[in-house]
């Protein structure tokens, strides 16, 4: 039986390249500390449904201390509890994130992780988001986990038609305008990849 979870020590190093469907180059990595800095920017950059639709609150007028504190807060990954993937392309000179996708560990279901992915509004609809997801269910199947929960907004379609593209089984139910899906990982479907050491 393999370990509730295999990225103790994930491969800070190692980058995929994804594409997007209009040809854009994106970088993928394990994020670090030190992309707080990044988190801080794109927040700044998404729309007010963007980020009402990530963080279930209007967050239209935020204190940046509070941003500040917050973006820290996200960056700081404990890899025997969580994984966090960062989208990253050069602008002006520099790195700039354009999407997250992440997932904890559910303190009452060892086998279970809550995710969330956000992409930045000029990259959507793209197809970043089902790519970068795509990445964070291999890590969570390459780790040992059997279920993959979501929450979002009921009428959130392009999130729902992303879980349905994984083509792996999951079950949904409406609560309180919220609709949570329960993805199931299927060892069977277990790729191999490049972030993790947990035997392909």
């Amino acid at each position: 039986m393999r370990p509730s979870l295999a990225l103790e020590q994930p491969d800070s190093r190692a980058i995929v390249t994804l594409e997007t469907r209009d040809g854009r180059r994106v970088k993928v990595r394990h994020m670090r500390r030190e992309d707080a800095v990044l988190l801080k920017r794109m927040f700044y950059r998404l729309s007010s449904e963007t980020r009402y639709r990530r963080f279930f609150v209007p967050l239209d007028k935020v204190e940046e201390e509070r941003v500040d504190l917050e973006a820290h807060r996200l960056a700081s990954i404990d890899p025997t509890h969580e994984c966090a993937l960062i989208a990253l392309i050069e602008e002006n000179g520099r790195d700039e994130c354009i999407g997250v996708a992440r997932y904890g560990l559910l303190d009452h279901r060892r086998d279970a992780c809550e995710a969330s992915v956000v992409i930045r509004d000029d990259y959507q609809g793209a197809g970043l988001g089902g790519l970068l997801f795509d990445l964070l269910v291999q890590v969570a199947l390459a780790s040992g986990l059997h279920h993959m929960i979501l929450l979002t907004h009921a009428d959130n379609l392009g999130m729902i038609a992303l879980v349905k593209r994984v083509g792996l089984p999951f079950k949904g139910h409406h609560s309180a305008g919220l609709y949570e899906i329960d993805l199931m990982l299927c060892d069977a479907l277990k790729p191999f990849f490049p972030f993790t050491s947990a035997e392909a």
